[in-house]
């Protein structure tokens, strides 16, 4: 890469930060271009504008250091060994935002997005069903600038962050990553977390209104956020404790499909509905269920929610993290209506009359 386009990347990566650089790290770059100029008089037009560029950072409120080594969406795609998705977000169908919020102690970049068909490198099998998928890459750094945990470190996930698409006129309790079939990425570099989180295609709500919600939780919380049902427009509750950043997707409203997006939103309520069925008739009897396995001893534990409220059960290699909320109504004791089974074994939790929660596993016969 030539030096004028070293230089222009520079550019674009300090306009696209909003935050507001230190005095000493400018004096201290106009101070370095000073004693290069003053060296290398040979390099007269090179340096004036390498000094034009220290001015812009000294004068303009960025932030010339975050801006420096956060990656773009292509880079990050590459750092997860997606080829395929790296080479979308330099078309000409991604879209590149590049908006920062700060939110509780942690600043929050949404660096872009990009949807279409079989442009990751990484297939699942829900792409059989729906082939239009949507990609977002954020980034998530300390407001203090310290680094973030990374993924060796045993602090790595303490503190959860649940990120996803929200449609406006939606509720965002029922439409969310979880529902529309999505997941997630990530890593951390430079202590800087990235992550790209994935979902049904969100183009064809363009015409709508689409969020980008970030919170400090497994899950979606209905406190971080306002749902009018009246016009439909989801807004961050300023009293949340935590983070709740919340960006507006400036897709092109173009994009939407007002038929395609009806058709979709009915075939998920309609998973809902039969979930729901599902499960009401597997919890028809929970006693009859467990009489005919074993309990195992050694399984049985006592378990405490976090200060996010969320119970984690670990037994034999296999660790099941779960809302202690989503398992029981308030004043429910006995046995949680949630239970977790797989071939061998079924996971429920019960709580008695002093609040204790106590989690178990039992084997099939």
């Amino acid at each position: 890469m030539k030096d004028f386009e070293k230089l222009d990347e520079l550019l674009w990566q300090v306009m696209s930060s909003n935050n507001e650089p230190e005095d000493s790290l400018n004096q201290q770059i106009i101070d370095k271009v000073r004693r290069k100029n003053s060296m290398k008089r040979v390099n007269k037009k090179r340096i004036s504008v390498a000094a034009m560029f220290a001015i812009i950072i000294a004068t303009t409120s960025i932030s010339a250091f975050a801006a420096w080594h956060l990656l773009t969406p292509k880079q990050v795609a590459e750092n997860l060994g997606d080829k395929g998705l790296a080479t979308a977000f330099e078309g000409e169908d991604a879209l590149s935002i590049n908006k920062t919020q700060v939110s509780g102690d942690y600043k929050v970049t949404l660096l872009g997005i990009i949807s279409g068909k079989k442009i990751s490198d990484f297939q699942s099998n829900v792409e059989n069903i729906y082939p239009e998928r949507s990609y977002a890459v954020v980034s998530i750094a300390n407001v203090d600038d310290t680094p973030m945990p990374d993924t060796r470190d045993e602090e790595y996930g303490k503190v959860p962050f649940f990120v996803s698409p929200l449609i406006k006129g939606q509720d965002p309790n029922r439409f969310n990553i979880i529902t529309m079939n999505g997941g997630y990425s990530e890593f951390v570099k430079d202590g800087i977390m990235y992550r790209i989180i994935e979902c049904d295609d969100i183009e064809i709500f363009a015409d709508r209104g689409l969020y980008l919600s970030v919170t400090s939780t497994q899950f979606y919380d209905a406190k971080a956020y306002n749902f009018d049902l009246e016009t439909g427009e989801i807004t961050r509750n300023v009293d949340y404790e935590g983070v709740n950043a919340l960006f507006d997707l400036p897709i092109d409203p173009s994009k939407g499909n007002h038929e395609k997006a009806e058709k979709y939103l009915q075939k998920l309520a309609d998973q809902q509905t039969s979930d729901q069925e599902d499960i009401e008739e597997e919890l028809v009897d929970i006693e009859t269920l467990l009489a005919g396995a074993t309990l195992i001893p050694e399984s049985v534990q006592e378990v405490t929610p976090d200060k996010e409220g969320m119970i984690i059960y670990s037994f034999n290699r296999h660790e099941t993290v779960t809302p202690a909320e989503m398992l029981f109504k308030e004043g429910q004791v006995g046995f949680s209506d949630i239970r977790y089974t797989d071939e061998d074994n079924i996971l429920v939790f019960s709580r008695d009359t002093d609040g204790v929660i106590t989690g178990m596993a039992y084997r099939k016969k």
